[in-house]
This record gives C-alpha cells, structure tokens and sequence, in this order.
C-alpha cells in the first residue's frame, strides 16, 4: 500500500453540505466588499437579522430559514446565482426564479436557436416566446404552415389565415384546443395589454368567439399527434409534436418540435 492510499484511508470521511457549513463557508471568506471576509456580527447587522439567529443558522440549529433572510443572505455574501439557488436548497426552500428576458429575432441567443432549428431538418421546428409569437422556424415549418412563419402569432394566425383550416385536417378540434390553451395562459400572462389587444382582434371573428364563450381549460396537448394537409400536393399526414421549455434561464422560449415521417408529407 502506497502513502498515498494511507493519506486516503485516513482522512475525515466526505459529508454532504449543509446550510450550517456553506453560510459559515461563504461569511468568512472574501467578498468585493468585504476582502477580509464577515464577522458573525458584521453579518447580522448586514442582513438585519440578529446575532443570535445567525448563530443558529451556522450551528445547525435552524435549519429551515424564509425567504427573506436568505435573500438577504445572498445579496450580502454575494452569491451567484447557481450559490442563491444552492442557498435555498439547503435550507429546503424553493428560490423564486427570475424573470428571463424574451428571446428576440437578430440576436446572439436567437442565432444559436436558428442552429437547432435547421439541425432538425427535414422535420418541422420552430421557437416561440412566451406570448405565442414565432420568433424562428425552420424551411419545414415554414412549410407546413404557410403564412406563420416569423413574427406571426400562432392563435392569430390559426382564426385569420385561409390558409390555416386549408393544411390543418382537423381544424375545429385543434382550434378549440388552442383556445382552451389561451385562456389558461391568459390567466398567468405578465403582458395584459397584449392579452386585451388579441382578444380585441380575435373577437372580430365569429369562430373564436364560439369556441372563447366554451369557457374551457387545458393545460398542454392531450394527445401528441395531429394531422396536416400539404398544401402543394393534398397529402394528409400525422405530426407527432414534442415542446421543450428553453433551459436557459435569461432568454424565455419553447421549442416547437413536429416530427413527420418524411416519405409521407
């Protein structure tokens, strides 16, 4: 046996982290402020809180602090935001996320969107903001849903266009879906004047109206597949579709995905 396999064998075995450890960890070491790193005291009038309670927090006595405390906690110990969110873990909280920004056509985040699309050629792809706004599509999508496209709205577009109940097969069914769509989105939306202006458009046509007045509610798609028309050749196809929320916290979209057996469309 090595010295080395000895030094192994003989140190403190590994323990998982702990609210206790990692504030104490972070307070006495170097912030931008503080170089020297936190007293228990310096912390406690920082955060407002006293010194007793942050004496407690670093012996493993409260284990369970609010949010408010913690955010405070990682503002004054100036932690990142992987830190904030390992933060509240630890304390077995759940951090409130922060707002992303939308993804926005001719940026940097966009281009790299714009990879991914085209990478899912031949089948369809598109990537929409949080108010159901196309911000890129791939030629497939572009395609198959003639007149979308870029900057289109997907409910305007479903009730506006001609050419909507011309490539989709089953337009009564899908429109009453993406409505019941909608409204559980206009619950929750943060723009509530974009929502007003859509319904103010969307009221103008009688079908929208009806399907509105239902008063019905759904939360993603029941099934994953519906059925397209081509529009050059009247070839009638299944679209299975997937959609992906964005996994990067500062530009909000999802991913539109309709996989299509391409011998078919």
């Amino acid at each position: 046996m090595s010295d080395n396999d000895i030094a192994v064998t003989t140190a403190e075995p590994l323990r998982a982290p702990t609210l206790a450890e990692f504030v104490r960890e972070r307070r006495t070491g170097p912030t931008p402020k503080h170089p020297a790193g936190l007293t228990r005291k310096q912390l406690a009038e920082a955060t407002h809180a006293s010194l007793g309670y942050i004496a407690k927090i670093e012996q493993g006595e409260a284990l369970n602090p609010g949010p408010a405390i913690l955010d405070s906690l990682a503002g004054v110990l100036c932690l990142d935001p992987a830190e904030r969110v390992h933060l509240y873990h630890l304390a077995q909280q759940r951090p409130t996320p922060p707002i992303p920004e939308p993804l926005r056509p001719d940026t940097t985040a966009a281009r790299i969107v714009r990879i991914t699309l085209d990478a899912l050629l031949p089948h369809m792809a598109a990537a929409l903001d949080d108010g159901w706004y196309v911000v890129d599509c791939n030629s497939a999508f572009d395609a198959a849903f003639p007149g979308l496209g870029r900057g289109g709205h997907v409910l305007r577009w479903l009730f506006t266009d001609p050419r909507a109940r011309i490539v989709i097969e089953e337009w009564e069914q899908e429109a009453r879906l993406m409505v019941g769509r909608f409204r559980a989105y206009a619950a929750d939306a943060a723009d509530r004047d974009e929502i007003e202006l859509l319904l103010g458009d969307l009221g103008e046509h009688a079908d929208f109206r009806r399907l509105w007045a239902d008063a019905h509610v759904r939360i993603g798609r029941p099934e994953s597949q519906f059925r397209l028309r081509n529009p050059q050749t009247a070839t009638v196809f299944d679209v299975i579709v997937q959609r992906y929320r964005s996994t990067t916290p500062q530009f909000a979209h999802q991913l539109f995905i309709g996989l299509v057996d391409t011998d078919a469309a």
